[in-house]
């Protein structure tokens, strides 16, 4: 049997699918998946420019490729992601001020604190789980100090968005729905206990607009695609990024001797490992690409991950790892209207994170060909990965 030229990836097929990407790049850029009815994109600028032009790639039916209409159904609670212009300007607007570069870096103490921890336990070990003991509970720590929720209430809060975000990226709706009712009833309440006791978190700032600006059901719609949408991505970002420091052995010599590349390293390795590596938008008009004509409704799949690996954009050594590239533009965030709100803050963890991993483990080991990943079609991220301090 003929293989199929694109095939949608999880759990072990995610070790390696950037040969598909690149051969889906060089022979059929728009390319037609008949046993799913959806065309992929995966040229930088092609991707690019669909991200870009939400009047005609419409994230209103969802950013899978199933056919699901429940979304529009969703109203105040509809998630800011399944929303398009001008509705996702004026709630983006409303929502920016908490997520501004400032904003991100008054947890800077906080963030280096719990990485400190975790590194500290780290030391007394031969290896150990890098996922579990610092990149999985890492981005959990960070979404729960932004939405206000309690340090007594952190581990329950784990376990729900643990459920919730498996539930989310397995696209079975089963999974997570008892965390979601249990996560619902936990954040109606401290919405209630935030109006008469205000603190210095998202929840209090958005209520302090007044339910006229902001309705509740806006405010739990946002606390879900932030468990959802900021948890796994940082995840696979920082698994993603230790196997590329073990792997290209000069390049991590190069940030050992100048940390002050890291900056522009997270960059590479953000574009190198695109966490979330395809989501997808639905025609609302039709459209013509590489002589292919797309029919209005038509789904179209945007490969960030084999866009970000475009050698039209990146050069020849656009599949390599160059902690010292100068990048212009990526998709590891999206782009235009839907650029990533949490950016800032994903930046930050992985800085902190991997300056303290390199800094006190500067021959560690991650060891990919015993690691597992995630199941799910659109995020790549490490479930386990086993790594070795003294390498």
């Amino acid at each position: 049997m003929e293989k199929k030229l694109y095939e949608p990836r999880s759990g072990k097929s995610w070790r390696d699918p950037f040969p598909m990407y690149a051969n889906l790049r060089n022979s059929n850029p728009a390319h037609f998946v008949e046993d799913g009815s959806y065309w992929v994109f995966s040229r930088f600028e092609d991707v690019f420019n669909a991200a870009r032009s939400p009047d005609t790639f419409s994230s209103r039916h969802g950013l899978t490729i199933e056919q699901n209409t429940d979304y529009l159904d969703l109203g105040d609670a509809a998630p800011i992601v399944f929303l398009d212009p001008p509705e996702h300007t004026q709630f983006r607007r409303l929502i920016s001020k908490g997520f501004t570069p400032r904003k991100a870096n008054e947890m800077t103490q906080d963030i280096s604190s719990f990485v400190h921890c975790a590194i500290d336990r780290i030391k007394d070990m031969e290896n150990c789980d890098i996922i579990s003991e610092l990149f999985k509970p890492l981005p959990s720590f960070v979404v729960s100090k932004y939405l206000g929720v309690p340090e007594s209430d952190r581990k329950i809060f784990d376990t729900w968005t643990e459920r919730i975000v498996a539930g989310a990226v397995q696209n079975e709706n089963n999974t997570g729905l008892d965390a979601i009712g249990e996560l619902t009833n936990y954040f109606t309440e401290m919405i209630e206990w935030r109006k008469k006791n205000p603190e210095d978190d998202l929840i209090s700032q958005l209520l302090e607009m007044g339910e006229e600006k902001v309705s509740i059901m806006w405010i739990l719609g946002l606390a879900f695609t932030m468990i959802t949408g900021g948890n796994d991505t940082t995840t696979g970002l920082l698994g993603g990024s230790a196997v590329l420091l073990t792997d290209n052995q000069e390049q991590r010599k190069l940030l050992l001797k100048d940390l002050q590349l890291l900056p522009g390293a997270i960059e590479e390795l953000l574009r190198m490992t695109s966490p979330v590596q395809c989501l997808s938008r639905v025609l609302v008009k039709d459209f013509e690409l590489h002589g292919e004509k797309l029919t209005s409704g038509s789904r179209v799949l945007l490969g960030y991950a084999s866009a970000n690996r475009d050698e039209r954009e990146f050069g020849e050594n656009s599949e390599q790892l160059n902690v010292q590239r100068k990048i212009n533009r990526m998709l590891s965030f999206g782009s235009g209207a839907h650029f990533c709100l949490g950016a800032s803050i994903a930046r930050l963890q992985s800085s902190i994170a991997l300056k303290e991993i390199l800094t006190n483990f500067p021959n560690f080991h991650a060891d990919e060909s015993s690691s597992s990943y995630a199941t799910g079609n659109y995020v790549r991220r490490h479930t386990f990965l086993a790594f070795h301090p003294s390498g």
